[in-house]
């Protein structure tokens, strides 16, 4: 594997990293009108590129939407986001070959730790998707399989490293953190979508669907030619095993 490459994907996975914690601190802080505080932004960048948002009128109903749901469910959201944001902090960790080999108790619990979050995150994340959707049906049906699939990730990640199936883990694993940390990867696809589409005539539910499909799929698009770049070759030394006792 090339150091640059390397490299290059060490800074995406920072920059996804803080804009995933950045927001779950965000909506924790301001659970019912974070998206309205934020919002001032999204105008500002509408006017330097001089476009034009032809719904601007129903903007703030549009952007109220999105809070009212947070904010009338809060435990629900906590439980979404405080969970979620420990997750996309704390698991990058996971990945330190050092961390494995110097210290693989400490690398045993965190993971004992980090999955019960990212479960935790993740249905309800599943509530909000599936039974108060912003965007109705177009919206619950990629939360859904997402989130299904992060599970039955999670299970089957658990269920190789205590089979001692170390490469097939670290394989699954990988596939746990692409798809949690593709929420940061959607926030980032939906600002060229609303800046370039918007003035065209596609209104917020429409873009927001979008950018799920976009981001969850190029996520794990580019988590599987990791797994297939980096999955050891046959014969190889396997590393050392990390099962938990």
């Amino acid at each position: 594997m090339s150091p640059r490459l390397v490299r290059v994907a060490g800074a995406l996975v920072v920059l996804l990293v803080i804009v995933g914690v950045a927001a779950a601190v965000g909506r924790s802080l301001y659970p019912a009108d974070f998206s309205t505080r934020v919002d001032p932004l999204r105008e500002r960048a509408m006017a330097a590129l001089d476009r034009r948002d032809p719904f601007l009128a129903e903007r703030p109903g549009e952007v109220a939407r999105v809070d009212a749901r947070f904010g009338a469910h809060l435990r629900m959201t906590l439980l979404h986001v405080i969970p979620g944001g420990l997750f996309l902090l704390f698991a990058p960790v996971q990945f330190s070959g050092r961390l494995r080999r110097r210290h693989p108790e400490v690398h045993r619990w965190s993971g004992r730790v980090l999955l019960p979050l990212v479960i935790a995150s993740t249905l309800a994340g599943l509530y909000f998707g599936i039974l108060i959707p912003y965007a109705g049906p177009g919206e619950s049906i990629p939360i859904t399989l997402f989130g299904g699939l992060l599970l039955f990730a999670v299970v089957r990640a658990y269920r190789a490293i205590r089979a001692r199936q170390v490469a097939l883990h670290r394989e699954w694993v990988i596939r746990v953190f692409a798809i949690a940390i593709a929420i940061s990867t959607v926030r980032l696809v939906s600002i060229p979508l609303d800046l370039g589409l918007t003035p065209t005539g596609f209104r917020p539910p429409e873009l927001f669907i979008y950018s799920i499909w976009i981001g969850w799929l190029l996520t794990l698009g580019i988590a599987e030619l990791w797994i297939r770049h980096t999955r050891p070759r046959v014969g190889a030394a396997a590393p050392l095993a990390t099962a938990p006792r």
